[in-house]
């Protein structure tokens, strides 16, 4: 008897191997392609679209304003919406403390911004006292029409094609003044002149895919779905603007951002309704040529290419009206424009926070909900609003969620 003979497979066995091994096969193969060429389903599959989904230049596809948002200002804001060319009547350039003059007329035009030295460290500075909140400050009488949500500061629209059916849309919402955060009581800090916020609604193929909107050098992002829309059009997606900062968020109510305890919060609610797509001006970029709507060339352009900053250098520690905090002087660097906002990012985020150290891009599945007296959803924190007796969910409060424990749920789960 020979022991090392092999035994015989069985007939069922046989059959089903010779029947299942082709197929095993061929996944394999199809396995090891794509491993190889991982683009190969999809430009399988995509060409199978014959549209041209590509945006030419000064040309923007009507499906960008069938989805454009809408922006809810807080009902008590001061600090209101502005014409970015009225604001540049009121301002003069100033480089390294001395007044830039040349070929710039005076009260400045915004083709005189285009004109201007290519050179970040250009401040568009005050001819007048800011700190008494002249009209071009507050914006007064810059109210959207209770009717029709139109504003009669415009907003400015940039799309950008990022090939491949992946289109986004920049909104830029333009105030004269940041009115800076209290922190414990005092304050405000890091107030600016000039503040560019914005968000991007990114589309594929014509549909929209996501949604991120900007807060304090950060922001947050969502998926389309996600996100509140209006009762009157189910494809108008609906932001809320912060109290004086104008950080924009997904909800109303009470948001804390980068510091624990809520040392730092924003605050939103259902103020004046405010829709861009009723007024606003219209460019194309593709990271290097901007267009305006209906025009291949930038002539009409050129302002977007200064460099510099919207808005006064930080005071002096010597004026009166500076004044310092361990946290943040009063008044601070105006920002920079559009075009300086990273435009050309892969991902819908634009840049990382300081605690987010793996610069990764978060897109929520579900709307975060703010807190507070305004809030209008029930999020992580408010399960400490249900315990009883009060002063233990106030104590649970303090020391779970003011210490990041739900932002760190959210995290993982949001």
């Amino acid at each position: 008897m020979d022991s090392a003979r092999p035994r015989s497979i069985s007939g069922s066995a046989h059959i089903l191997l010779t029947t299942w091994k082709p197929l095993l096969l061929s996944v394999m193969l199809i396995s090891s392609l794509v491993d190889a060429f991982p683009m190969i389903p999809f430009k399988l599959w995509a060409q199978e679209d014959k549209q041209d989904w590509s945006v030419k230049p000064g040309q923007i596809p009507d499906y960008i304003i069938k989805y454009a948002p809408t922006v809810h200002l807080y009902s008590e804001e001061v600090y209101l919406p502005c014409d970015w060319r009225d604001f540049a009547s009121n301002m003069h350039p100033v480089l390294n403390g001395n007044n830039i003059t040349g070929s710039i007329n005076f009260p400045m035009t915004i083709y005189d911004i285009g004109r201007l030295p290519r050179n970040e460290d250009v401040y568009l500075t005050s001819t007048s006292d800011f700190d008494v909140d002249p009209d071009w400050i507050t914006g007064i009488g810059n109210r959207p029409d209770i009717e029709t949500g139109r504003n009669p500061a415009p907003a400015i629209l940039i799309v950008f094609d990022k090939g491949d059916g992946w289109v986004d849309s920049f909104w830029f919402y333009f105030y004269s003044f940041n009115l800076g955060p209290f922190v414990m009581g005092g304050g405000p800090y890091g107030n600016h002149i000039g503040d560019w916020e914005h968000s991007i609604l990114r589309f594929y193929k014509g549909q929209p895919h996501s949604l991120w909107m900007s807060a304090h050098g950060g922001g947050s992002g969502f998926t389309f779905k996600a996100l509140e829309k209006l009762e009157t059009d189910p494809n108008r997606p609906v932001i809320f603007s912060a109290r004086g900062t104008h950080a924009n968020y997904g909800s109303a109510g009470q948001h804390s951002h980068d510091l624990p305890f809520r040392m730092l919060s924003d605050f939103t609610d259902r103020g004046p309704l405010w829709d861009p797509a009723k007024n606003y001006v219209a460019y194309t970029y593709d990271g290097t040529l901007v267009c305006g709507e209906g025009d291949m060339t930038s002539s009409n352009a050129e302002w977007l290419y200064f460099p510099g900053h919207w808005g006064d250098q930080k005071l002096d520690p010597s004026d009166p009206r500076q004044h310092f905090h361990p946290f943040e002087w009063r008044y601070i660097d105006g920002p920079t424009g559009p075009l300086w906002k990273h435009l050309d990012r892969s991902t819908v985020c634009q840049q990382p926070k300081w605690y987010n150290v793996r610069g990764t891009c978060r897109v929520r599945n579900s709307l975060e909900y703010g807190e507070g007296i305004e809030s209008e959803g029930f999020g992580c924190a408010g399960i400490f609003d249900h315990i009883w007796p009060q002063f233990l969910g106030k104590f649970i409060r303090l020391w779970l969620w003011g210490g990041w424990i739900c932002e760190y749920l959210d995290w993982m789960w949001g």
